[in-house]
């Protein structure tokens, strides 16, 4: 196991990241809709999403190096052709999300977009990128997200939003899809709501300000105004993914459910406020 991991990870995530990283066979998940158009193919720890279009394939984020043949078996089992992905859109920048960029890019010829917020960190704390020493392909993004300027693919709009905290630059995305009853329904995923680098040590180890608690906390308020249908789970344990895969049947979608971005939110809303009480 590495031994060059610095703080604020924690245990248990540091466990699945090893595990992840060293038997990725045993996070291994087969991949499934979500919508007809979204598809979940990350693992059973860290999610990644395909996005079909009229003009080819969006992924977004790509779990970690040393998973990323389970991505490319996720993409064909669906019956595409990962060769067909034009945008790789990167949530944030830890390691269990951009780990494996560097890979499907160079396999796949697409364009990488990230947040310039965390572009920026990423080159000047890269101890912060966490890859408790595993393979990491260092990589140079395409383009850089812009809030006013949705990301189009084909006739895909997904809307970026910076959503600091977790990282500097995380970014959640929003995008119209169609629902268990037929009718448009909009798809929402958070970029990153772990509050592990905003405690004391967290906010040491990379050297950000205490108010960066203050902008997470601003962006939850933000994001909770936004009507989403279906919550995409960075990490699907995070809204309950797996337990659904079972239940979608002709006219239902489990994922469909406007109070998972509530609970989701609201929730994060909570803790960072009893860390912002606990700290002051």
């Amino acid at each position: 196991m590495p031994k060059n991991l610095l703080p604020p990870l924690p245990t248990d995530a540091f466990e699945c990241l090893c595990q992840g990283c060293e038997r990725p066979w045993e996070v291994a998940t087969a991949p499934f809709k979500v919508t007809p158009d979204t598809y979940y193919v990350g693992n059973n720890w860290v999610g990644a999403y395909l996005l079909t279009s009229d003009d080819g394939l969006a992924l977004i984020d790509t779990t970690m190096q040393p998973q990323v043949y389970l991505v490319l078996e996720s993409i064909r089992m669906l019956g595409f052709d990962p060769a067909d992905i034009r945008k790789i859109l990167i949530s944030h920048m830890h390691y269990d999300h951009v780990g494996g960029v560097r890979a499907l890019a160079e396999h796949t010829g697409a364009k990488v977009l990230m947040s310039r917020e965390d572009w920026t960190f990423m080159n000047q704390k890269p101890d912060q990128i966490f890859t408790a020493g595993y393979p990491f392909g260092r990589f140079t993004p395409d383009g850089f997200f812009d809030d006013d300027n949705p990301v189009h693919l084909g006739q895909r709009r997904i809307r970026t939003v910076l959503s600091p905290g977790h990282t500097p630059g995380t970014t959640s995305f929003f995008f119209e899809s169609v629902g268990g009853d037929g009718r448009p329904a909009l798809c929402g995923m958070h970029g990153g709501v772990g509050l592990n680098t905003l405690t004391e040590a967290g906010l040491k180890a990379s050297g950000q300000p205490a108010s960066t608690r203050e902008d997470f906390l601003h962006s939850l308020l933000a994001l909770r105004q936004i009507p989403v249908d279906i919550t995409l789970g960075s990490h699907p344990k995070q809204v309950g993914m797996m337990e659904k895969i079972d239940l979608m049947r002709p006219g239902h979608n489990p994922f469909q459910d406007p109070k998972i971005w509530h609970q989701l939110i609201d929730g994060r809303i909570a803790q960072i406020r009893a860390l912002m009480e606990m700290t002051a």
